[in-house]
């Protein structure tokens, strides 16, 4: 991927006007990817991993060599990858990028979202049921773990402002992987994943996994404690480890070398955190996909669960409606197969006057159901404030619990 010819963040801006409903984004701790243009959109269905970048390579043979695509995978494996392969992809400095949308952009469209009601696609008492039923699972079932989420809708009376949200997340998670996706249902999925998933550049490629994790709090002795008890909690390692054993069992065919540290870090996003472990590798054949090995990773047992093959059926029994592409993928690949893969988590879909929030949590048999239940709205908070209706929502959420 060849980025030399990139031009100044002014003339891109009176070039592009870069609009989140309409461009493409992805960012990592250091640059953004932007795109401008679309130069073909298609959608391909990722259940034969082989086939999808057979599809995918197809589709860009003949384009020029330094052509960039953005995809996102849905999480059910019998839904369809959406591909998105601009005109023009420009790289900028994230500092840089940040400072400028919001000095330029963001006071242009300078309303504020206010929200008039929230519909639980599932609510708390549901929820809490589902959890009740998985654990019934793990005495009957050769299940470890199962991932559980849910949606929650919330409605505005007017428009959602785009870019107000895009401006909040990339200041309240500086370190994350932001992404801006415009879904063919002209909705945009938008969010800030912790999560890499996988990174590719010839042969060497980089995975973090996050599972197990606690809420953050403002108070610097009630945070250190938090911290300490996540490090030290047995449910949380073993949720975590699981997630490891199944990375490695994936990664270990394609790779000659493999790092893995023998016990995870804390590694902390503006409102949660996670216990994390960085693994790195060489692969044994350079020339692999970066799209080969991240649609065998996913999903990954800290989105659906261990086994997969057992937890994967379970799930849909237990939510009872589709996640989309909510705990799917996200990212970008070029045409010679190098590319960066995130986790779909911690985003919304915004759709004119609504958007959709989603959030899971792992359980396992140890897990408590309202603990669980309390885990999925903590995990709401890095969206509610880049609506900017955290107060307004929690308030709303009290009238509606004593009215019931």
């Amino acid at each position: 991927m060849d980025f030399s010819q990139v031009i100044q963040l002014e003339q891109y801006a009176k070039a592009a006007q870069f609009n989140p409903e309409k461009n493409c984004l992805f960012t990592t701790g250091t640059h953004c990817l932007i795109s401008q243009g679309v130069r073909k959109r298609i959608t391909l269905p990722i259940n034969d991993t082989a086939q999808l970048v057979a599809n995918i390579s197809a589709n860009m043979r003949d384009l020029p060599d330094d052509t960039i695509a953005f995809a996102a995978l849905p999480f059910c494996k019998t839904e369809q990858a959406q591909v998105i392969i601009p005109e023009k992809v420009s790289r900028w400095d994230k500092a840089a990028f940040n400072a400028w949308f919001d000095a330029e952009l963001a006071p242009v469209h300078g309303q504020k979202n206010h929200l008039s009601a929230i519909t639980d696609i599932q609510s708390q008492a549901q929820f809490e049921q589902a959890v009740v039923q998985a654990k019934q699972l793990f005495d009957s079932e050769q299940l470890d773990k199962i991932v559980l989420s849910k949606q929650t809708q919330l409605d505005f009376d007017q428009p959602i402002n785009h870019h107000l949200v895009l401006r909040n997340l990339l200041q309240q998670s500086q370190s994350g992987y932001h992404f801006s996706f415009p879904t063919i249902d002209g909705a945009t999925l938008m969010g800030v994943s912790p999560e890499l998933l996988l990174k590719k550049q010839a042969e060497a490629l980089t995975t973090n996994p996050l599972a197990g994790s606690i809420p953050r709090d403002p108070c610097p002795k009630e945070e250190a404690h938090r911290r300490s008890v996540l490090f030290a909690s047995k449910k949380d390692r073993y949720e975590h480890a699981v997630v490891i054993e199944d990375i490695q069992q994936v990664l270990s065919p394609f790779c000659s070398k493999l790092n893995i540290p023998a016990q995870p870090e804390l590694l902390s996003t503006a409102t949660m955190w996670h216990l994390s472990t960085v693994i790195s590798g060489a692969l044994q054949h350079p020339e692999t996909h970066s799209l080969m090995i991240a649609n065998q990773l996913h999903p990954t047992p800290a989105l659906c669960g261990k086994p997969t093959s057992v937890a994967y059926p379970k799930i849909a029994e237990l939510e009872q409606h589709s996640r989309g592409l909510f705990s799917g993928i996200i990212g970008w690949f070029d045409k010679q197969g190098n590319g960066e893969w995130v986790v779909v988590i911690r985003c919304a879909q915004l759709y004119k006057h609504t958007a959709t929030l989603f959030a899971g949590a792992g359980i396992v048999a140890a897990s408590d159901p309202r603990s669980e239940w309390l885990e999925t709205e903590a995990k709401l908070n890095t969206m509610l404030n880049a609506l900017e209706i955290k107060q307004t929502y929690y308030a709303m959420r009290n009238k509606l619990h004593e009215a019931n």
